[in-house]
């Protein structure tokens, strides 16, 4: 009756992308209160991009065509979750001058840019089409990023100064150029997945917790 595949791990993967889209609506009322809500419903989308690749592997087996609409569903949905909503959240956060813009710009193509060749290595260069690397730093990185940098206003007197407006700035264009850089970056390990769940936690207490 409709296209496509639908299963278990993809259904998370659109979990994934509806918790980022309510992220964009919420963080765009532009108080602290908002955007640190908007990063829970954030990392709610990278939490469920951890767990769709492990579901899908451990459901049995798969067609060639659904492992490629799975890879393509994830592809597309990581754009909206990591390439545009953590835009959307910083712009919000009142950081919005004409050179945020560029860089955002920048930032959003670096991730459109990793996600089309982690696709095309995928496809041509795995037979089994299970990727062991990755080539560039994964888009989901940016789930380490923007907490501290949503954190970093609920400490600083004047959230929108000069200083904190260019740290803004520079991670983006950082992690940008880190999605793009010809770098091998192996999967994460169980123990790792666990260390990065704990790391966002803990930036969701602070956020949380009146200091």
């Amino acid at each position: 009756m409709f296209i496509g595949v639908y299963n278990l791990a993809n259904f998370v993967t659109l979990l994934g992308l509806a918790s980022s889209v309510l992220a964009c609506f919420v963080a765009s009322a532009g108080d602290y209160e908002s955007l640190r809500w908007a990063v829970v419903l954030f990392l709610l989308s990278g939490l469920c991009d951890m767990c769709d690749g492990r579901i899908a592997r451990g459901a049995g087996s798969r067609t060639r065509k659904e492992k490629v609409f799975g890879i393509q569903i994830d592809t597309v949905c990581d754009m909206v979750s990591f390439g545009v909503t953590p835009v959307v959240i910083a712009f919000f956060c009142g950081f919005n001058e004409w050179y945020h813009i560029l860089v955002y710009i920048i930032y959003a193509a670096c991730a459109a840019i990793r996600l089309a060749y982690f696709n095309t290595q995928a496809i041509e260069e795995t037979p089994d089409l299970n990727m062991k690397a990755f080539t560039g730093v994964p888009v989901p990185f940016s789930c380490l990023v923007l907490p501290p940098l949503v954190l970093l206003l609920k400490f600083v007197d004047n959230p929108r100064n000069l200083a904190v407006a260019l740290v803004y700035a520079f991670a983006y264009l950082a992690v940008g150029i880190a999605f793009i850089v010809n770098v091998k970056i192996m999967k994460l390990k169980i123990w790792e997945c666990v260390l990065v769940v704990i790391f966002e936690l803990a930036c969701i207490s602070l956020l949380f917790i009146n200091l």
